[in-house]
């Protein structure tokens, strides 16, 4: 599993161990490490999935120790958020999004498939967000991100046919995650850092993007919640495709669903920006 640190990764590694899987932990840190190491069943693999020749390697180990058993089960959860205006995103920052939550995926992927190969019953699941569904202000490079997975799982699963591993991509809503206390603080940052045009522009927005995210810290879904639903994907001898988690994830799915896009977008910019 990649991004197995902290939240729904640290979550996932626990349960599945205590499930009696035989796990391996993608950190980036020796501190990491030894703190997923205490978990009975669970070893750790340095991972920077933006390192390629790391990644072979760590997935080389995982090889090494398997061997011609394989691997049954991959869990891709590595990911970081990069927000603000778009026009204030500079190119670096762009770059970096994508690196992490589409190239390193794929990267995973690609390591990992001829272990997976091997297995008897191989399954993939990727953890996305609501966010691969439905944009909101400052949020693009992070919404472009897990856009770019619908377009790379639904093509991959159709290179591996019905005899591949099983992909599901898991799309939650609010989390009690680090990622989302450290986007808050990003967003106070990006405040700070904008010109005196940028703030007229955008403080409405900004200003509502840190009560939301406040409140996906206080009020979102334990990481737990998600570690469950994925262990019950892998579980169903049918996994599905998508997966959504949580009240809110399933509320604006059916909203973007159900409502014309531009009646969509009305709403979404008077309830990110705080103008009713």
């Amino acid at each position: 599993m990649t991004g197995a640190s902290t939240g729904i990764g640290y979550a996932t590694v626990r349960r599945l161990a205590a499930g009696g899987w035989q796990v391996w932990g993608g950190v980036r840190s020796s501190s990491d490490s030894l703190q997923i190491e205490r978990l009975d069943g669970v070893s750790s693999l340095r991972i920077d999935v933006t390192d390629d020749e790391q990644t072979k390697t760590a997935f080389g180990e995982v090889a090494d120790s398997r061997g011609r058993l394989g691997l049954d089960l991959l869990v891709v959860n590595a990911g970081v958020l990069v927000g603000g205006p778009l026009e204030y995103v500079t190119p670096e920052e762009w770059r970096r999004q994508f690196d992490v939550n589409v190239v390193g995926v794929a990267s995973s992927i690609r390591c990992a498939l001829p272990m997976l190969r091997l297995s008897n019953d191989p399954r993939i699941v990727v953890v996305g967000s609501i966010n691969s569904r439905v944009g909101v202000p400052l949020l693009s490079p992070y919404a472009a991100s897990k856009h770019a997975l619908v377009g790379l799982l639904s093509s991959l699963r159709r290179e591996l046919g019905p005899t591949g591993p099983r992909v599901t991509l898991i799309e939650p809503g609010a989390v009690q995650t680090p990622l989302w206390d450290k986007a808050r603080e990003a967003s106070l940052q990006i405040n700070r850092d904008l010109p005196a045009a940028g703030r007229r522009e955008y403080d409405g927005f900004i200003q509502k993007a840190v009560e939301n995210l406040t409140g996906s810290t206080s009020s979102g879904l334990s990481p737990d919640r998600v570690a469950v639903v994925v262990e019950k994907c892998v579980a169903r001898r049918n996994p599905p495709l998508r997966r959504l988690v949580g009240v809110d994830a399933r509320l604006a799915a059916a909203l973007n669903a159900l409502l014309p896009e531009k009646m969509l977008d009305r709403l979404i910019r008077r309830f990110r920006s705080g103008k009713y």
